[in-house]
């Protein structure tokens, strides 16, 4: 027989496990908190292929998240159909929180009114926005034009001989929206991404595209020609202040997208703050804002629920716009 005390101590020890157990039956979030989130490597889908300027950032943000969640963020590149394909995908993977993806604007609010795709805006959680996309007009260096007026002289003498390249509907819009104000006859060229589309460009076998600034330190003037920002701003915090709008060329031509992230609808609720509290510090990191920015997007910050707002209302006014793309 034991000891009277150590009898007692036992007594207290069983006690304290049996209400500890106890506290794990009738409050499921006490066990909640040691499944510890995450517990593997997680997916993150680019849309995009890889050494393109969203893959770079995509890598850089991955890095950053892999330190902020103790645990490996594995890029995975599912490239094609304009950026499609790899958002479709998303939305078929399990909601556990170990994929998540790009969810960005132009899949989401242009493609699906000039092509079937795999999923819904309802198919997705919206973490938020952190870069702006921004395009800028550019021609191959072996054409001679220096401003949207020659472009438009050109393809007004040469009906359906300027051939326009465009990796996903963004880079075609800008053209599109041009080729309508001035009645032109414009040949549009799909490409599997934005490095093709460059070196067509720099070598001559298309004409114009849409471009980011990044075109602006892979090839020299001489190869590829900068003409007009596509949106709304000169690229003064990209070097070039130089070069006017097509705003203020006199069209009324603004075109711009945004890199997000997100992960199929339906996250549990613990590992969804778990991403989004990540997500949210890692895409406010100075070291992430400096990177979009050095690559050649523009940093921003617009939080999960006002980026679905922006995509939803982007859906609705995106469908006429974009409708000629069709033929």
């Amino acid at each position: 027989m034991l000891p009277a005390k150590n009898y007692g101590k036992m007594l207290t020890v069983i006690s304290l496990v049996l209400f500890a157990g106890f506290l794990l039956t009738i409050h499921p979030s006490v066990a909640g908190a040691a499944a510890n989130f995450p517990k593997k490597p997680i997916n993150l889908i680019c849309i995009y292929d890889a050494g393109s300027t969203s893959d770079i950032i995509i890598r850089s943000l991955a890095d950053l998240l892999s330190k902020e969640l103790g645990q490996r963020v594995i890029v995975l590149n599912k490239v094609g159909g304009t950026g499609t394909l790899g958002t479709a995908e998303l939305t078929r993977a399990e909601p556990d929180g170990y994929t998540i993806g790009m969810v960005t604007f132009g899949p989401l609010a242009i493609s699906p009114h000039l092509m079937k795709v795999g999923y819904k805006l309802d198919d997705f959680d919206y973490f938020g926005a952190f870069s702006e996309y921004v395009y800028g007009l550019v021609c191959s260096a072996k054409r001679p034009w220096k401003d949207v007026k020659d472009v438009v002289a050109y393809a007004r003498a040469n009906p359906g001989k300027l051939k326009h390249g465009w990796a996903s509907h963004p880079n075609a819009l800008p053209m599109l929206m041009l080729a309508e104000k001035e009645k032109l006859d414009v040949k549009f060229v799909p490409t599997t991404g934005g490095s093709e589309s460059e070196t067509l460009l720099a070598g001559g076998h298309i004409d114009t595209d849409c471009r980011h600034p990044s075109i602006l330190k892979t090839f020299t003037e001489d190869q590829i020609r900068f003409l007009h920002p596509c949106g709304n701003k000169r690229w003064e915090i990209f070097g070039r202040p130089d070069r006017p709008t097509l705003m203020e060329m006199g069209y009324d031509i603004d075109v711009r997208s945004f890199m997000g992230l997100g992960a199929p609808k339906g996250l549990p609720a613990e590992a969804r703050k778990i991403l989004v509290d990540a997500y949210r510090k890692v895409s406010n990191d100075q070291r992430a804002k400096d990177m979009v920015l050095r690559i050649g997007l523009s940093p921003t910050c617009i939080e999960g629920p006002d980026y679905e707002k922006l995509i939803r209302n982007g859906y609705k006014i995106m469908g006429p716009a974009v409708e000629k793309l069709k033929k």
